[in-house]
């Protein structure tokens, strides 16, 4: 049953793709497009099967743990099903009444206290909803967050693409065909829902002067805040930036971006002092905190029984709730970012596949740099909007995340926009002179 509904699914999304206006993109027929979101999910059914045979602890793997917990949520809808509800919209269900439902799920609760939402709460909603299209069948949710994330990947894509159109293969490879981006953001994960949302407020931002693009962007915005808010924080000053310069024109233009940058800064490292929201410096900390305690095996599972070390644990600096802690800091977060996992560090398949992605990120930036367009050619405002965000999230990621095995899957989101960041500085004629195998490639 599991396989025919999967193929079902996957055929219904495939006839979507080329029905829907949406997906008519420059550059990428609705073939490819269709192709790639069956790539997607061959590469769903990869994550799939790794944390099924390899990884056999369902209790800890991240794609089931959401899964696994959103059961206790549908099936409340057959017994209680205002309970359901009210679970599922977030209304009236943080009372004692509750409890008997919470108690059952392993990861709904945080298991220290904590002011910082719990956006763990996002994906098994997310779950809880669709299982009444699956049936409960995993692959089934693995079918519609790959349509989710290629839908959000489309969006960048055609973000972009006007501003490349002699980079239209570089950019499809940037956006679509990284190997954590396939890899990550094709499970049923919060990356899939993270790309879905990041997309379409990117993509609709632009055209924020209308109805349905003001809909569509708060829709996102919503989703993409309650799914992972660093991600949100890092793409608002960039959005605002944007649409100053889109409103206005690229006249002192890194003065503006600067200007966006310190007002967004001032207000938020203060924001504790003009309304009840925390200080997000101490939300950090205490973000690192959480992880540390949890990287440690310093905490238990639903069970009370001792969750185990992180396998790839990595020395971080303390991070204290203060503006100096998080500067002296940023060097090695942003190292750990960049440049890790080294080689003596690939000690697994998983930390294989993104050390290799790594040196291939490395490799393709240094090379847009040795062909860089004259810098008057070059659209600095999306430069400064991908490497602002892109800078934002690895900062946080780095200053927070003790597991290099986590650091890699966290900067999924983020890489895309350091390759789109290059594409917008290389020379492609110069590309085509200097490295010959460039043209065998991308001609």
């Amino acid at each position: 049953m599991e396989i025919l509904l999967t193929l079902t699914y996957t055929l219904l999304f495939i006839f979507i793709i080329h029905k829907m206006e949406f997906f008519a993109v420059d550059g990428i027929s609705k073939r490819v497009l269709s192709l790639i979101f069956i790539l997607k999910i061959i590469a769903g059914l990869a994550l799939w099967s790794v944390y099924t045979f390899y990884y056999t602890d369902r209790a800890t793997a991240d794609i089931y743990k959401y899964f696994d917990d959103s059961k206790v949520i549908s099936d409340a809808l057959w017994t209680h099903p205002l309970d359901y509800i009210r679970m599922l919209s977030g209304f009236g269900n943080n009372t004692a009444a509750f409890d008997h439902y919470y108690s059952e799920m392993h990861y709904w609760a945080r298991k220290i206290d904590s002011s910082i939402y719990n956006d763990s709460h996002t994906i098994i909603r997310f779950n809880a909803l669709l299982r009444l299209f699956s049936f409960g069948y995993y692959n089934v949710h693995t079918v519609v967050i790959c349509f989710l994330s290629l839908t959000g990947l489309t969006a960048i894509y055609k973000t972009f693409v006007p501003y490349l159109q002699d980079k239209k293969k570089e950019l499809l490879f940037a956006v679509f065909l990284l190997p954590s981006v396939l890899f990550w953001g094709s499970g049923v994960l919060k990356e899939g829902l993270i790309f879905f949302a990041l997309g379409l407020l990117i993509y609709y931002s632009a055209k924020l002067f209308s109805i349905k693009a003001l809909i569509i962007c708060f829709a996102a915005a919503f989703l993409l805040a309650f799914s992972k808010f660093y991600v949100w924080l890092a793409i608002f000053p960039g959005i605002l930036f944007l649409l100053w310069i889109n409103k206005t024109n690229t006249q002192k233009l890194f003065l503006k971006f600067a200007v966006v940058i310190g007002i967004i800064a001032a207000l938020g490292l203060n924001i504790d002092k003009f309304t009840n929201i925390q200080n997000p410096l101490v939300t950090l900390s205490q973000k690192q905190y959480e992880f540390n305690q949890l990287a440690y095996g310093n905490l238990t599972d639903a069970n009370n029984d001792p969750i185990p070390v992180a396998g790839s644990i990595i020395r971080i600096g303390r991070l204290e709730p203060t503006l100096h802690s998080f500067i002296a800091n940023a060097p090695a977060a942003l190292k750990n970012t960049f440049f890790r996992p080294y080689i003596t560090e690939l000690r697994s398949p998983m930390m294989l596949l993104s050390g290799l992605e790594t040196l291939l990120i490395l490799f393709s930036v240094l090379l847009c740099l040795l062909c860089m367009k004259p810098l008057k050619e070059i659209r600095w405002e999306y430069v400064l909007f991908c490497l602002s965000f892109v800078l934002m999230q690895f900062l946080i990621i780095g200053e927070t995340t003790p597991v290099l095995g986590a650091v890699a899957r966290y900067k999924t989101i983020a890489l895309p926009f350091l390759l789109i960041a290059f594409l917008f500085i290389a020379d492609k004629k110069k590309l085509l002179e200097k490295v010959p195998f460039y043209r065998k490639i991308f001609i």
